[in-house]
């Protein structure tokens, strides 16, 4: 799978902290699987104990070589050629070719390299420069970004290369959406922890799919101790989720970050959106109130049993169960 929506895949994201697939779709699906949401979002292979994703064996095939454009050195624009066209000779040693093989190739050589955490220096600075080439699928990008990251020793200033790709809105949302979630993987090796804790903050502020994606990320790190959201987060929320402008897949975000929080304080929120006419949000609120809610809430549970959709009647029994384990 390539990707599905944005938002959704942010969602699922939270839950799975530390068990991934090796090959990733992200993103990052434990989340929702109480919440019955099982929508999938950003390709990514992880090893142990990280984040996110999943295989790549959909991707079509490129049967003919593709020569792929470096980015301007001046302007950093992906395709252009001209002064910043890396000269095959100087490309890192075994990755000469890499221009003429298949994007297939590329993409499993890349996928093989990110499995190596120490990496050397010239192939790392060869994937600073490369992961701005849109030529290449999302998840090549992805699987570079991934080899970056997991370095034993990543470059502190690592997060401003997602920065400044999730600032470029000619990028696709969905590749923006990465950005995000891995300027939050550079938040604990980071130069600059502030400069990422405010694009976090900022960007969980939105209507958009990218807001959730950003909020389930401030839910990580906080749970990480490393950033503090606080009461205003909880306020934050509240006030998204009670605005019609926000889209469901970053209010099914704020549903599920409800529960991981234990914020008992938006519960009567929560209630009105366990009897929602979206299947969605009605499923993510009634796992959230199996997680949090007062047995007061077990005719609102119990009511999805007999909901006409499936996974809300899943969610319905899991919640259920999770309420018969808090007692």
């Amino acid at each position: 799978m390539q990707r599905g929506s944005v938002g959704a895949g942010s969602v699922l994201c939270f839950l799975h902290q530390n068990t991934m697939n090796r090959n990733r779709l992200l993103t990052l699906a434990i989340l929702l699987a109480a919440a019955g949401i099982v929508a999938l979002t950003i390709i990514r292979t992880r090893a142990p104990g990280l984040v996110r994703r999943a295989p790549v064996e959909s991707v079509p095939v490129n049967q003919t070589p593709v020569v792929v454009r470096v980015p301007d050195a001046a302007t950093n624009q992906p395709g252009q050629t001209g002064a910043g066209v890396i000269p095959a000779e100087t490309l890192p040693a075994g990755w000469q070719d890499f221009r003429t093989i298949t994007e297939q190739e590329r993409l499993d050589r890349v996928t093989a390299a990110m499995e190596n955490h120490t990496l050397p220096a010239d192939l790392l600075v060869f994937f600073e420069k490369e992961i701005f080439n849109r030529q290449h699928w999302d998840v090549t990008r992805n699987n570079m970004a991934n080899a970056l990251v997991w370095q034993e020793s990543p470059n502190p200033r690592l997060h401003e290369l997602f920065a400044k790709m999730l600032a470029d809105e000619s990028e696709s949302p969905v590749w923006r959406d990465y950005c995000l979630q891995f300027l939050s993987e550079c938040l604990k090796s980071s130069s600059d922890p502030e400069a990422i804790q405010s694009l976090l903050t900022r960007y969980a502020q939105g209507k958009d799919g990218l807001a959730g994606t950003a909020i389930v990320n401030v839910g990580l790190q906080e749970a990480a101790g490393r950033m503090k959201p606080g009461e205003t987060f909880s306020q934050q929320l509240e006030a998204q989720l009670a605005d019609p402008e926000v889209v469901t897949p970053t209010k099914l975000s704020i549903l599920a970050m409800i529960g991981k929080r234990n914020d008992v304080r938006l519960l009567p929120l929560v209630r009105t959106y366990a009897t929602n006419t979206n299947d969605a949000l009605r499923r993510t609120a009634i796992a959230t109130l199996g997680q949090i809610g007062a047995p007061s809430d077990l005719p609102l549970i119990r009511a999805g049993l007999t909901a006409p959709n499936r996974s809300v009647q899943m969610a319905a029994d899991a919640a259920l169960k999770a309420m018969d384990r808090r007692k």
